[in-house]
């Protein structure tokens, strides 16, 4: 496979400088909501990314384009926690901040933001391990064998690893979007019951 074309890693990173830049010298709510969003899932990614480049390393180094000169699974883990994490953390953070600010009540400040969304990726990384577990679990009980053709280079004892990995990763996908959905609608609830002065969980 192909080595990661060197603009695929040096866009995101120049954007999410730019946008720390941005939101440096203006008081930009939802660009903040965004860097926060960024900051959020990119970290989450970044660990779960450990564990999945020590379970099995070829998921990154043959399923992906390799980055050039990053083999070291720490190294191999940040990277593509970053890289697979950074643009949906952009999307989250952003809707959250638009469904924050939006319209003509009040708009809740980015601070009130921190906790609903910390808590979300709390629960998609809640959902993620309880997905990985199941699978290795019925992936033992059923004596599941991931095909030589499909596994490629993975040697045959990281096969089921492989398996896993893949199925928590596409988890953390589908979790994440469902989590940045809810989170949104409670902003929404969060700002009405403000409005109408009721106390608010």
């Amino acid at each position: 496979m192909e080595q990661l074309a060197w603009y695929k890693i040096a866009a995101p990173v120049a954007f999410v400088v730019g946008l720390a830049v941005l939101c440096a010298v203006k008081n930009l709510p939802r660009f903040r909501a965004m860097l926060l969003g960024i900051g959020l899932l990119s970290g989450y990614g970044m660990l779960q990314d450990q564990v999945s480049a020590r379970l099995c390393p070829e998921y990154f180094t043959h399923f992906h384009n390799p980055i050039p000169g990053v083999t070291e699974p720490t190294l191999v883990g940040i990277a593509w926690g970053f890289l697979g994490a950074w643009w949906g953390g952009a999307l989250f953070g952003y809707f959250a901040g638009l469904t924050a600010t939006i319209g003509k009540r009040p708009p809740l400040r980015v601070k009130h933001l921190v906790l609903p969304m910390f808590l979300t990726v709390l629960a998609v990384g809640g959902a993620v391990a309880v997905t990985g577990w199941v699978v290795a679990c019925y992936a033992d009980q059923l004596n599941v064998e991931v095909d030589q053709y499909i596994a490629g280079p993975v040697p045959a004892e990281r096969r089921r690893a492989l398996m896993v990995v893949a199925c928590y990763h596409q988890a953390a996908y589908l979790f994440s979007i469902a989590g940045s959905i809810a989170c949104c609608v409670w902003v929404g609830w969060y700002r009405s019951q403000r409005v109408r002065g009721e106390p608010a969980a």
